[in-house]
């Protein structure tokens, strides 16, 4: 798994042209490195600004982020992968969580159970270092939490989980919004991550998608609400 990636690498993940790259990355002044004459970029400090980045991407940009990232992995953009992540009784609904440190706890419990990292405390440790950087609460109300560096950890098996506290939880959203529903992402793979996070960005585009999340009172009503979330946005194209 490589350290850095280039702007080309950068490129791919969002589908558009190098300039327009180049461009993005000169406004974020995200430092480099010169390696053998090309300039390159941390992994995980690319990851996060595309975590922060994607949020403020036309629903047609983040489209072609999702269908490219998806080519470069090898997956099939038009399948429903959400759904599939999910589908293996990977949607919690903890009792009780009522402060960021409670439901990363949480979480990085969950994922020790599912087989995905030995490691709870490390994994905890990771989540709280990247929360500590900058939040990945969303203002609509969810937060993509990933690993500050996913390097750092040994990852069994790649793993996604919702979970679905009682009663949203202050979480560090920038407005000071409550946050009620928490994805957990651990992709190794950068164009898997990539994928799974427009993607994510793309459903949750709807308020009316994270409403009716909200209400669901088992794994399989909340399971068929992101199939058939996820079946609308493969069939808008860029309009979701």
């Amino acid at each position: 798994m490589s350290v850095f990636l280039s702007e080309t690498d950068i490129a791919k993940f969002l589908g558009q042209s190098l300039p327009d790259t180049r461009k993005a990355l000169k406004s974020a002044k995200l430092k480099s490195i010169n390696r053998q004459g090309h300039r390159v970029f941390t992994r995980e400090d690319i990851l996060n600004w595309l975590a922060e980045n994607f949020t403020s991407l036309t629903s047609e940009r983040l489209m072609r982020a999702d269908h490219s990232s998806a080519d470069i992995a090898g997956l099939d953009p038009f399948s429903c992968g959400i759904t599939q992540l999910l589908s293996e009784s990977q949607i919690f609904f903890p009792e009780r969580a009522s402060t960021r440190s409670s439901i990363l706890r949480s979480i990085s419990m969950k994922a020790v159970e599912r087989g995905a990292v030995y490691d709870a405390a490390e994994l905890r440790d990771q989540l709280e270092k990247r929360e500590t950087v900058i939040s990945t609460a969303l203002k609509c109300g969810a937060a993509l939490i990933h690993p500050l560096d996913i390097r750092q950890l040994y990852v069994e098996k790649e793993l996604l989980l919702l979970v679905i506290p009682p009663h949203p939880i202050p979480f560090g959203e920038a407005n000071g919004r409550l946050t009620s529903l928490f994805f957990l992402l651990l992709f190794p793979d950068p164009n898997r991550h990539v994928h799974i996070l427009a993607r994510l960005n793309r459903l949750l585009r709807s308020n009316d998608f994270i409403e009716n999340l909200l209400v669901a009172v088992s794994h399989e009503d909340a399971l068929d609400m992101v199939y058939r979330r996820e079946l609308d946005v493969i069939s808008s194209g860029g309009k979701s």
